[in-house]
């Protein structure tokens, strides 16, 4: 940062001490051209006096005298008439010696006897008085003869005046009169010191206002400068930070990386890369909503962190996606250890309003150089063996091999085909029928998904489902089921058969509830295919009703003002919290099969079955049993006032030609029996 306060005093205590001896200086020049304009003009006067009253008595000894030796001329009377006149012009006045120069410089007369008639006339200050300008120099002496002897010590002003009878006279000599100013220019230092003492202090009070001036502006500066940094720090951290949880980011994490591949190279150390996706995580934010969704990371964030060693660094790469940098690694049995104690960490229950969360993580992890060396392929690899993970079962930790890649390699060219397929209208549905256990009836049917590739091979949904949702090719493929669902149940009911009160079930995923719109789209189906809103079942899993996630809720309502029913599908599987069936607009519960099979015989699974039925008939809701396989299961389920069922003991999905053929023929079936039943005896 610029130091203004102390470059300002450093250049104030200069520009003081530099002005003092300017104005010093020119106060000394000032000084001694005014001595010298005031003595001289103060002698040119006296000069002046003694040419017109005193020279004219000795004007024709001048002339004479050029002829005289020194000697000689030094004993003329009018030396000492000379002598006289001199002293009598200059009395009472700071006169040391007068001496008169004849124009070829040689000394007519000196206060000095052992001057006169020495030729030393050829200084500036003679020169000068002989063409008529008057000059005057001001000299120091250690030792000065004067009118009374010698003086020591003195400053003497010397004054070479032309020496005339009158202004317009012609020039008859130079008159050189020594003044003392030793007194006067002492009384100069001291008003010299008092203006420069006077400047200084002027200059020192101007210096502390500034002062004052400039410690507030530098303060107002540092501020501004201090605020500039600390925005600029937090710039820098944002920019290398995940804003939710203050790790590092990917940018960030990719410069540690390297940082450590480097050493690991120079000390031939392993390194090990671990990619950590929490399990199910996008079931928090669908059901309890993206702030404690948040608050969930942030724990996690914490919880991982103290996991670490000194050195290690975990970031955060993507909604629920962490990846730590383990430099340092000694050996496959000390990475686990630490692979181990972040699963415990995660695994902790976590407290949110009044309920606990818990949680499980799959950790994927790749080594250096075993299976790479650089940062991107170390992160790769690490997310290989993460996906990995989650195939055995999730809550787990996974080493990355080789074949992982392939498989990789494999799950993009199966969501390239997806994509595809969707475009070129290759994905079919099949339909599993939906009975009245009371009447025997098919009154409805589940339309299911299925793929017949590019390949030949029949995959199932659980096989492309995952993929889909993971890729962002689920809402359109499930905008392509509905349509084409739709679509079918207006073919059939055209075709007059009975079956205008047949309805339509249709699984939804919870990534469509989080897009914009969804009431809106299926109102535009329903529209098109002109079939009631009632007829339309769209099944939705417990999990997107917990909390209070206002998208979802506002999805909910959406569907509702339509007219569709909704089903609560997989009844029991989720988190078992029976209080939103008051408080969503739920119309029927399908029970998952995990309840159904061993009934009758399994008395834990007959009375979950027996509480299930009965809570939904008091709440006035449609129940539909899933996964009936057996006479025995059916006629429990009716007898416990199950209103509806579908599983394989009636039948398998079909295609739409054969499940139509299906429902026709049952119908008849049905009718059959009652003329029979009419005709028999009573």
């Amino acid at each position: 940062m610029f130091r203004l306060l102390r470059y300002f005093s450093i250049a104030s205590l200069i520009s003081m001490v530099l002005a003092a001896i300017v104005l010093g200086t020119l106060h000394q020049l000032f000084e001694k051209s005014h001595l010298l304009r005031f003595g001289e003009s103060r002698n040119i006067a006296l000069a002046q006096a003694f040419s017109t009253n005193n020279w004219p008595h000795f004007r024709s000894f001048a002339k004479t005298a050029k002829l005289l030796d020194a000697d000689t001329l030094r004993l003329q009377p009018d030396i000492a008439g000379l002598d006289k006149s001199v002293r009598e012009a200059v009395r009472n006045t700071p006169t040391l010696r007068v001496r008169i120069f004849q124009l070829d410089g040689r000394t007519l007369f000196s206060t000095d006897a052992a001057q006169i008639g020495a030729n030393t006339g050829r200084s500036a200050g003679f020169l000068s008085a002989r063409t008529g300008q008057p000059q005057s120099e001001l000299a120091h002496y250690d030792t000065f003869s004067t009118f009374d002897g010698e003086l020591v010590n003195r400053n003497v002003l010397a004054s070479y005046i032309p020496l005339r009878s009158s202004a317009d006279a012609p020039i008859e000599g130079v008159m050189v009169i020594y003044t003392d100013v030793t007194e006067l220019q002492a009384s100069d230092k001291g008003e010299e010191y008092l203006v420069t003492l006077s400047v200084v202090a002027v200059l020192a009070v101007l210096y502390g206002i500034l002062l004052f001036i400039m410690k507030h502006a530098d303060s107002v500066l540092r501020k501004q400068y201090e605020k500039q940094h600390r925005i600029e720090q937090s710039l820098r951290h944002l920019t290398t930070h995940d804003a939710l949880t203050n790790l590092p980011n990917r940018l960030l994490l990719l410069d540690r990386i390297k940082q450590s591949l480097v050493s690991a190279e120079r000390h031939n150390n392993l390194l090990a890369v671990a990619s950590i996706d929490l399990d199910n995580f996008q079931n928090i934010n669908n059901s309890l909503g993206h702030e404690i969704g948040d608050q969930v990371l942030q724990t996690m964030a914490q919880r991982l962190s103290q996991c670490l060693r000194e050195g290690d660094t975990i970031a955060r790469v993507g909604s629920d996606e962490f990846v730590v940098s383990l430099p340092d690694i000694h050996s496959n049995v000390n990475l686990f250890q630490i692979a181990k104690k972040m699963l415990g960490a995660i695994s902790l229950p976590i407290g949110s309003e009044g309920r606990e969360l818990h949680l499980t993580a799959s950790i994927g992890i790749a080594l250096y150089p075993e299976h790479g060396r650089d940062a991107e392929t170390l992160i790769r690899k690490a997310d290989m063996a993460m996906h990995s993970a989650k195939r055995l079962g999730r809550n787990r930790h996974q080493m990355f091999v080789e074949h992982m890649n392939e498989q990789a390699q494999q799950q993009v060219q199966l969501e390239d085909e997806m994509w595809r397929a969707l475009k070129n209208n290759e994905f079919v549905l099949y339909y599993q029928p939906v009975i009245d256990l009371n009447s025997g009836a098919i009154v409805g049917a589940e339309a299911l998904l299925r793929w017949p590739n590019a390949h030949g091979d029949w995959l199932a949904p659980s096989e492309f489902i995952p993929l889909s949702e993971k890729c962002g090719l689920i809402v359109p493929l499930s905008e392509w089921v509905i349509s084409e669902a739709c679509a079918q149940l207006q073919t059939w009911r055209e075709k007059g058969l009975g079956l205008s009160d047949f309805t339509m079930a249709i699984n939804m995923s919870s990534h469509h509830f989080a897009t914009a719109g969804l009431a809106t789209m299926i109102a535009g189906v329903i529209e098109q295919a002109q079939i009631d809103p009632g007829l339309l079942h769209l099944e939705i899993t417990e999990g997107m009703l917990m909390g209070k996630n206002e998208s979802i809720l506002a999805h909910i309502e959406g569907l509702k003002r339509i007219g569709i029913k909704l089903s609560l599908d997989d009844f029991g599987t989720g988190y078992s919290s029976l209080g939103y069936l008051r408080h969503f607009p739920i119309d029927l519960l399908k029970i998952d099969r995990t309840f159904v099979q061993d009934l009758p015989d399994n008395a834990d699974n007959a009375a979950i079955m027996t509480t299930i039925i009965a809570l939904a008939n008091s709440l006035n809701l449609g129940v539909v049993a899933k996964g009936v396989e057996t006479d025995a299961q059916a006629s429990f389920l009716r007898q416990l006032g199950c209103h509806q069922a579908q599983g394989f003991l009636f039948s398998r999905p079909l295609p739409p030609d054969e499940f139509l053929s299906l429902v026709l023929e049952k119908r008849d079936m049905l009718i059959t029996q009652s003329l029979i039943q009419l005709h028999l005896p009573q």
